[in-house]
C-alpha cells in the first residue's frame, strides 16, 4: 500500500466519525455562533410615550375673523341730529375656555372688538361752532353664536363702549355699554353677509342706533 492511499483512508476513517471533520474550518467554528444567535430572545419595545393633552387657549385666534361694513347711525332726541352714514370695522374669535372653539359649527362664546365711525350734525343755533363732526366709538364685548353652521348665522352680543366726539359741540366723550345682534348668511366656508343692528347706551339715557350691513371673512 503507497503511502498516498494511506493518508486517504486514514482521512475518510475520520470524517466517518465526525461529520462535522468534513466541513471547512470556518464553518465548524460559526455553528455555535448561530445556535447562541437562535437561542437571543428578540428585545421588547419601548413603551411608546403618550403627549400630555394641551389646554385650551384663552383666545382661539385660528378662527379669527375680520368684519367690515357700512350703514346708518340714528340718533336719540338728546343729540339734536338726524340719521347719518356710519361704518365699522371688527375683530372675533372664540374663547375655547368657554366653549369648543375648535369647532366653528357649533355653539361658543366669543371675544369682539369694534371701532365704528358716524357723523354727527347737530342742529344747533348756527352761532355756535363745530356743530359738525365724526364720533368715533370703539367696544370690547362678548357674544354668543346661537346659530352658526354652513348657512346661516345669529349671534347675541353686549360689551363696555368708550365714545368720543372730538370737538362737537356740547357733547362729552365718555363710557357706556353696547347690546346687539348679527344675523346673516355664510356665503362659503370662510365669507359672510350680515346685518348688525347694535345700541349704543350712554350718559343721561343717551342712545345711538347703528344699523350695519357687513361682510366677513374668516381665517
Amino acid at each position: 500500500m503507497s503511502l498516498t492511499t494511506l493518508i486517504l483512508s486514514l482521512a475518510l476513517a475520520q470524517s466517518d466519525a465526525d461529520p462535522r471533520a468534513a466541513l471547512p474550518l470556518a464553518m465548524a467554528l460559526d455553528e455555535p455562533r448561530a445556535q447562541e444567535g437562535q437561542d437571543r430572545k428578540p428585545e421588547p419595545f419601548p413603551p411608546t410615550q403618550t403627549a400630555a393633552p394641551k389646554s385650551p387657549p384663552l383666545v382661539d385666534l385660528e378662527w379669527l375673523e375680520l368684519t367690515g361694513g357700512v350703514g346708518v347711525a340714528v340718533f336719540s332726541h338728546d343729540y339734536l341730529a338726524g340719521p347719518s352714514a356710519s361704518f365699522l370695522v371688527s375683530a372675533h374669535a372664540p374663547l375655547p375656555w368657554l366653549s369648543p372653539g375648535s369647532d366653528p359649527k357649533g355653539e361658543y362664546f366669543g371675544l369682539f372688538l369694534e371701532a365704528a365711525f358716524a357723523t354727527i350734525d347737530r342742529d344747533l343755533s348756527p352761532t355756535i361752532q363745530h356743530r359738525r363732526g365724526v364720533a368715533a366709538f370703539t367696544t370690547l364685548g362678548m357674544d354668543y353664536s346661537v346659530i352658526r353652521d354652513s348657512s346661516w348665522i345669529l349671534m347675541a352680543r353686549a360689551g363696555a363702549l368708550y365714545a368720543y366726539y372730538g370737538d362737537i359741540a356740547q357733547l362729552n366723550s365718555g363710557v357706556g355699554g353696547t347690546a346687539g345682534a348679527v344675523a346673516g348668511i355664510q356665503i362659503s366656508g370662510k365669507m359672510s353677509l350680515t346685518y348688525q343692528p347694535e345700541a349704543f347706551f350712554g350718559k343721561g339715557g343717551s342712545l345711538i342706533f347703528l344699523n350695519t350691513v357687513a361682510f366677513g371673512f374668516q381665517f
